[in-house]
């Protein structure tokens, strides 16, 4: 019979490193965690990760993880539990917003203890506020382009060429230069060779870099050039200039068409424009290129003609209709904590409040809660709309 030599087991896997606690997974959690949770647990098992995060001197440090499943239940009983959580007064548990019974003791985040979702949902809300805020500032500097005489809208599509076999990038074949004026009115639209003469693959249609560089400078010497991203004839240029075609271009006087408000490139305004926050990051989803210079300037246009910022609940005026006795209402409650939670509590003695519609995270403005509720419209005050403030 053949003996065996005894197999080693895998080693461990190595502990993975988070950089910020909502990157953690929840069956993963830290020494205070497992010690703060209403059914507390002991640390068990080898550690499995560290998240960035401070010590209690304030100083850096990475914090283990522990995998919850490996964690046994400390010896506390049932009753030995209850009547701890009796004694602590100061511990919240329950979400303000959602009424979420937390396992872990709630931070005060903001001016009312909230869980992670509703913490975020209310950040998200915060930066949709701000957003909004920002749109009439938006609609005056795109007027001011699309008014401005020297203003030329541009768009650039490079045609590049394919890579070498190692992998190293060639210089581009050709580029497809557009350009409208503030009116949308077109001033250039030509397809520059910007290759050598030897290089094949360039398009057949392409006009010589001479002719090109030409045509750019008859058509946008002068101009305030507003792209999507900064120096959007950069790449033309650059190129040009290598071919020995160099195009000097000049600018009006004043400042830039991208220098006031805020420091951001057009496709960034935009992305401030458009406000659509992605739901998991809450970042700015950055919006899809338009493609064309007639393209860039229709949405130009668009910001521009931004009349109303808009609310909560509030579409434009064309698409408001009049609510009738059953019809869902926005409410918009302002107003200190024992205000809002006395208006809210009047409403629903009255059968008025839709809870199953679910009141959205209140946000604050210094000492005032800002909450939206959604409520039966039978007989709303004078003017029917579809929103509504209450003051407390």
């Amino acid at each position: 019979m053949a003996e065996h030599e005894p197999q080693e087991a895998p080693p461990p896997p190595e502990p993975v490193y988070y950089r910020r606690w909502s990157e953690v997974p929840w069956g993963l959690a830290s020494r205070s965690q497992l010690a703060g949770a209403d059914l507390p647990r002991e640390p068990g098992g080898p550690v499995v990760g560290y998240v960035a995060g401070e010590d209690w001197r304030g100083k850096d440090t990475d914090i283990p993880l522990y995998r919850v499943t490996d964690c046994p239940p400390t010896g506390a009983s049932a009753g030995q539990l209850a009547a701890a959580g009796r004694r602590a007064s100061t511990t919240v548990r329950v979400c303000a917003d959602c009424g979420a019974q937390c396992q872990q003791c709630l931070a005060q985040r903001g001016l009312r203890p909230r869980c992670v979702a509703c913490n975020h949902i209310a950040r998200l809300i915060a930066k949709q506020i701000g957003l909004r805020q920002g749109r009439m500032a938006l609609a005056e500097w795109a007027a001011a382009l699309l008014d401005d005489e020297a203003t030329a809208v541009v768009w650039v599509e490079v045609h590049e060429a394919p890579r070498t076999a190692a992998g190293r990038a060639r210089p581009p074949l050709a580029a497809r230069v557009q350009a409208v004026d503030g009116s949308g009115r077109r001033l250039l639209d030509v397809l520059v060779r910007l290759a050598g003469p030897r290089t094949s693959g360039a398009p057949a249609d392409a006009v010589t870099a001479t002719e090109g560089a030409a045509a750019v400078r008859a058509a946008l010497d002068g101009r305030r050039l507003i792209g999507w991203e900064r120096r959007p004839l950069g790449a033309v240029l650059d190129r040009l200039a290598a071919l020995g075609e160099p195009v000097q271009l000049t600018a009006p006087n004043g400042p830039g068409g991208v220098s006031d408000y805020w420091p951001a490139t057009v496709s960034e305004r935009v992305a401030q424009w458009r406000g659509e926050l992605d739901p998991v990051t809450g970042w700015l989803r950055q919006p899809w290129p338009p493609g064309t210079a007639d393209r860039l300037w229709l949405t130009l246009r668009r910001i521009a003609d931004t009349s109303d910022a808009g609310r909560p609940g509030l579409s434009s005026p064309d698409h408001q209709v009049e609510p009738g006795a059953r019809d869902e209402v926005r409410l918009t409650i302002t107003g200190s904590a024992a205000g809002t939670t006395g208006v809210l509590e009047t409403l629903t003695r009255a059968g008025r409040l839709r809870r199953a519609a679910a009141t959205v995270p209140a946000r604050e403005e210094g000492e005032r809660h800002v909450t939206y509720v959604t409520v039966e419209g039978a007989e709303l005050d004078h003017d029917p709309t579809s929103a509504a403030e209450v003051s407390v």
